[in-house]
């Protein structure tokens, strides 16, 4: 296998069999829900296709897109790490090599995320950007879990429980995706069909009793929200938000306080989901969470992006009109 080039298939979206790509993420060991049939299904309108080896023996998703007639491969919101999955738990670089090679001969525009156990060489000389994951593992007890917080983490704490915050469980997800729309719309441009379909897979999720919502409250008042997802041994903290007055009483820190109270003990892992952006990282690391780092790789349009940046143009002409 190592000296071979490996036969992948490019498998169509309609054409995929989901009941042996599940089975594939299921016993893969760093199979992820992002990679689930139904999670991609839902968070992309099913515009993914896949590259298959074998019998679905090892598997890469590829959610694409079209812009200015250019179908490009990207990295939807909320699906932090996709990449190569196999069934048997091994990868060798060849083959890893061999799927790499696929995806940059279909798309010419690539923002892609691998998953933390692709470690990839990077033969085809793409840009790779370094991504960062923080997971704590949850098999110690609380008080033990609670002693490696950081003195800021454990001020903060008090902060919040001299607030008499409530925590309300399963709260309706719309209400936690309104209150992350005013937290970051200004910050990050998310489409408005994209926290629609997350809503989609968080009522998917908790009929399967794999997700859960979860609300901060003072006085009645929602200060922080957020939707974890659920598969194997881990939590996800995919999705959260926190409004002005959240921040003033450490909302989030006492949100997640309270997940990992409700959980510790077991052999469970809670994961961050990152992040790269400074002042989100500093707060994660205040729970001394091991840190995990995979790649995004990159491959740029020079057409697309001509074209991207000439509508730009044409836009800020409109405004100054």
């Amino acid at each position: 296998m190592n000296n071979l080039k490996p036969h992948l298939v490019w498998v169509s979206n309609s054409d995929i069999n989901r009941q042996k790509w599940d089975a594939c993420i299921d016993k893969c060991e760093w199979g992820n829900v992002y990679a689930l049939s139904w999670f991609l299904d839902l968070m992309t309108d099913n515009q993914w296709d896949a590259i298959v080896l074998g019998d679905y023996e090892k598997i890469m998703p590829i959610p694409f897109r079209q812009k200015y007639g250019i179908n490009y491969a990207y990295r939807p919101n909320f699906c932090q790490q996709l990449g190569v999955f196999s069934r048997n738990n091994e990868l060798p670089p060849s083959v890893l090599n061999g799927f790499i090679e696929e995806i940059c001969k279909k798309y010419k525009q690539i923002h892609y995320p691998l998953n933390h156990f692709n470690d990839y060489l990077n033969e085809k000389g793409l840009k790779l950007t370094k991504r960062t994951n923080f997971l704590l593992n949850l098999n110690s007890s609380y008080e033990e879990i609670q002693n490696n917080y950081s003195d800021t983490l454990k001020k903060n704490l008090k902060t919040a429980a001299k607030a008499d915050l409530q925590i309300l469980k399963n709260i309706e997800p719309n209400i936690a995706i309104a209150l992350h729309k005013r937290a970051w719309d200004k910050f990050v441009s998310i489409p408005e069909q994209d926290y629609l379909n997350f809503i989609k897979i968080s009522e998917f999720a908790v009929k399967n009793d794999s997700s859960e919502t979860i609300g901060v409250y003072k006085d009645n008042q929602l200060l922080g929200a957020c939707i974890l997802l659920k598969y194997k041994n881990k939590i996800y903290y995919p999705f959260s938000a926190v409004s002005p007055e959240g921040r003033k009483y450490s909302a989030v820190a006492f949100l997640i306080n309270k997940i990992i109270e409700d959980h510790s003990g077991k052999n469970i892992i809670f994961d961050f989901e990152g992040s790269d952006i400074a002042t989100v990282k500093t707060f994660y690391k205040r729970f001394n969470p091991i840190t995990e780092t995979y790649f995004q790789i990159e491959k740029s349009n020079v057409l697309l992006n001509k074209a991207s940046k000439f509508v730009k143009k044409i836009s800020a002409l409109k405004i100054k009109l």
